[in-house]
């Protein structure tokens, strides 16, 4: 079974630019062109997107974009010229900037939020902390440590403690003196500004991540420097508020920490589905299952998995039938109600339960209602029959979902027309053993 998750390594940063799948290329020039006008002080920026939109694909293909153009980053030449490439003719990207990116959930049990983004800095691959400056940056770091901490230096950074020359120092001035020092050391002659990427905030505890804002808000200060925080802003009031109490104004206290406010857009899902999922145009199911991730919103890393669902759905449905014919009920069921099912296991499991059992069939006639699919109409009604109204379509769609999802459905092995289709009890079943994922039909080894 191939996986088609996409994590957020610099190769597949690298592909997303290249090819543009998820639409967000001219976002991500837009984003670069507001860092250049950010040069006059010290400036954070929320970048707003719920879990899963593509937030560190994001900031990850921003700062592979400053790093390539800046000549003293440490990325391969290779990679450096590959980056370059994709650049659109003429775009002008800061030369400058030194770029650090930083997990706020993997160190969240650190004890303090200064000396983990130090440490983080010291030790990325991307920062400037090179062999013939490492004791001083070290000498540096260790007396941030013991300043903050009141130890002889601070366990996080005992591989790159230099000599405890600051333990006697206490004052917040001290402290804010030496992170100064610390950042005047990382950037100097390496440009002129440095932009820190902090991912994953919203998911850290409500003490860490309060205390991280509030303490990098006061010791990092320095106009030489931009934050850019990928968070949903939703999750991260809610942080606020589960630290401070539920009637805690959090979206005025995030408004101290944030000088911008920038929501990621909803992706581009035809594109994506069809270029990286293989799912296209040409077979109605297909088209199904790009109007319902349109429909619900899903975001990468659910188009992701739902459309490893419907590749192994489609397995089994192209089996039972390539097109429609005298089992007509089935087809229709199989291709038009399926990908909704799936689609709402993923979204909502009440709205999946009240579907199920024939209480909402708004999703099925939303969805199908929609120009793009195409439905074939004229299976809804017989021969005899004429149509030419929405609402008669939507009745007649209304008619099939409660033949298969009411409680009478499956009652007597009982059948029942409608215009050219018969439902029975074993229309209903294939639905279900194929939206189940384990139906005998189901084959897991695709491609």
């Amino acid at each position: 079974m191939k996986n088609y998750s996409y994590n957020p390594t610099d190769e597949n940063a690298l592909h997303l630019l290249k090819s543009d799948l998820i639409g967000r290329k001219q976002d991500i020039m837009q984003f670069l062109t507001l860092l250049s006008h950010m040069e006059d002080d010290c400036y954070s920026i929320a970048l707003n997107g719920e879990w899963g939109s593509g937030k560190t694909f994001f900031i990850k293909q921003v700062k592979l974009l400053l790093d390539a153009k800046n000549p003293h980053s440490r990325i391969s030449d290779d990679l450096r010229q590959a980056i370059t490439k994709v650049t659109p003719h003429g775009f002008s990207i800061p030369e400058s900037y030194t770029t650090v990116y930083y997990d706020a959930w993997i160190n969240d049990s650190h004890n303090d939020p200064i000396l983990s983004l130090i440490y983080a800095t010291m030790t990325s691959d991307q920062s400037e902390f090179i062999p013939e400056k490492s004791r001083s940056l070290s000498d540096t770091a260790a007396a941030i440590a013991s300043a903050i901490s009141g130890r002889d230096v601070s366990t996080l950074l005992q591989q790159v403690k230099g000599s405890d020359t600051f333990a006697h120092l206490r004052s917040s001035d001290e402290i804010h003196s030496l992170v100064k020092e610390f950042i005047d050391q990382l950037i100097h002659e390496h440009g002129n500004r440095l932009v820190f990427f902090i991912d994953e905030l919203d998911r850290c505890k409500p003490d860490y991540s309060i205390q991280f804002l509030e303490r990098i808000k006061h010791y990092f200060d320095d106009n030489r420097i931009t934050f850019v925080f990928a968070v949903s802003l939703s999750q991260l009031q809610w942080t606020v508020k589960s630290y401070y109490g539920s009637e805690f104004n959090a979206t005025r206290y995030l408004d101290k920490f944030f000088d911008f406010r920038i929501s990621l857009r909803s992706i581009d899902h035809e594109s994506f589905l069809r270029q990286q999922l293989n799912i296209g145009h040409d077979f109605i199911f297909d088209r199904v299952c790009i109007e319902t991730v349109k429909y619900f919103n899903f975001s990468i890393r659910e188009v992701e998995r739902y459309g490893r669902m419907m590749k192994i759905a489609g397995s089994a449905i192209q089996k039972y039938s390539r097109g429609f014919s005298d089992d007509n009920a089935k087809v229709f069921a199989l291709y038009y109600v399926v990908p909704i099912m799936l689609a709402l296991q993923m979204y909502d499991i009440e709205l999946y339960n009240k579907f199920i059992v024939g209480l909402d069939p708004s999703p099925m006639t939303d969805i199908l209602l929609s120009p793009n699919i195409g439905l074939q109409t004229h299976l809804l009604f017989s021969n005899q029959e004429t149509y030419d109204s929405e609402k008669q379509i939507t009745d007649r769609l209304g008619r099939v979902y409660s033949i298969l999802f009411s409680k009478l459905s499956g009652q007597n092995h009982r059948e029942v027309t409608i215009g050219k289709m018969t439902f029975d009890h074993s229309t209903r079943r294939c639905v279900e053993e194929i939206a189940s994922m384990l139906s005998p039909q189901l084959d897991y080894q695709f491609e």
